[in-house]
């Protein structure tokens, strides 16, 4: 009974003060009501009616001078145009490349097939004397390999090499030439001399190295293995990312010291040819075999080490790195061992670089018409330069 009559006081209190809140509120809300309202202190501006007269030109003569200055829509046929041409001018000098790579590698791709063989044949059979060996020289390889496997096995591994010779070939020349402009611009020197030549191919000899290594090991496999080496996704699968820069360090120590050679002498042999007024396609070819040949020959022993660490046939005991191969090799063949096929080496290189090179200059100077020709016609809709209206009849 207690705790009841607690609780009844307790509820008691709670009604006693909502009723004086509830009377505040209402007292409040009647004195509210009696006073009137302020008046506002920013007006606001009294509304108008809009009104347009059709007959008055003064409000849209503004409109209509905007419409004039605008550009009109192109025709969709010069709109397509436009788009070719500009996809064109920013890939031009990558298919190029690829165009002229493509070409010298297929014509001079079985000279390659039989160094390699040459090569690897070295390396199985150490033990053999030179001239007994299954593969001698350059002619013997060639007529062997093509009479036992067929013609078209000279041509096993040339897939990587056309898919790669675009990147490879843009990359070597795009990289000489940004290093040497950038070199010549810091060195405060003109950009065809020596030393800026000469560091210039160094950094394209590394940057090329960076792209050619994985097409080598595929092309060396397809090379030495064969039909048995499958295709090019099967020696992906088997081999993995990282088998495709096996012996990438070997092959820095070519492509570096190469390049340092070959584009100097290019440059200097070409401008000398140049001077005396030869052909220019003569100059280019001349220069390119000059400098392929001085540029191959002192590097064929790092193409040797290359060569036998990438070959998918490693002989009885693997070698363990490019120091072990150097050493093994010194140790076990003679220092003669370091230049096995420099014959088809040099007669690959050489050639291969002058017409890849002649090649680049001859697509880009008909891309250069071909470009002209369409800027001058109306192919794409557009007018001919030089002709109006009014010089139509």
């Amino acid at each position: 009974p207690e705790r009841v009559t607690n609780q009844l006081r307790t509820m008691r209190s709670s009604a006693v003060l909502i009723a004086c809140l509830a009377a505040c509120t209402l007292a409040i809300a009647s004195a509210s009501l009696s006073v009137p309202a302020p008046a506002m202190r920013f007006p606001l501006p009294e509304r108008r009616p809009l009104s347009f007269n059709p007959r008055s030109t003064e409000s849209i003569l503004p409109l209509v001078a905007k419409a004039k200055a605008a550009p009109q829509p192109k025709n969709p046929l010069q709109v397509t145009g436009d788009l070719i041409c500009s996809a064109a001018a920013a890939s031009k000098n990558f298919w190029m490349a690829a165009v002229a790579g493509g070409f010298a590698g297929t014509c001079m791709f079985p000279v390659d097939t039989a160094k390699v063989r040459m090569q690897s044949c070295a390396q199985t059979e150490v033990a053999v004397a030179a001239a007994s060996r299954t593969y001698r020289n350059t002619l013997q390889t060639i007529t062997k390999v093509a009479g036992e496997e067929g013609f078209f096995s000279l041509y096993r591994g040339l897939l990587p090499v056309i898919v790669g010779s675009a990147p490879e070939m843009a990359v070597q020349v795009a990289s000489y030439e940004a290093s040497r402009d950038a070199l010549a611009e810091k060195m405060k020197k003109d950009k065809f001399s020596l030393d800026v030549q000469f560091l210039a191919g160094c950094f394209s000899g590394f940057a090329h190295c960076l792209v050619s290594n994985p097409m080598e090991v595929l092309k060396i496999r397809g090379q030495v293995l064969g039909k048995g080496g499958g295709g090019v996704v099967t020696a992906v699968k088997e081999i993995g990312i990282p088998g495709l820069y096996k012996g990438v360090g070997a092959c820095w120590a070519r492509d570096i010291p190469f390049s340092a050679i070959y584009f100097p002498a290019y440059a200097i042999t070409k401008k000398q040819l140049e001077e005396k007024g030869y052909n220019p396609f003569l100059c280019s070819m001349g220069a390119g075999l000059f400098a392929g040949v001085i540029g191959a020959s002192p590097t064929t022993p790092c193409d040797v080490v290359k060569t036998r660490l990438q070959s998918p046939k490693p002989g009885a005991i693997p070698y363990k790195g490019v120091r072990d191969c150097v050493m093994r090799m010194a140790k076990e063949e003679g220092l003669g061992s370091f230049f096995t096929g420099v014959g088809p080496r040099v007669g690959r290189v050489a050639p291969y670089l002058a017409l890849s090179l002649t090649s680049y200059e001859i697509v880009k100077v008909g891309v250069a018409k071909f470009e002209k020709a369409v800027s001058e016609s109306t192919l794409f809709g557009g007018a001919p330069k030089g002709k109006g209206k009014k010089g139509k009849k």
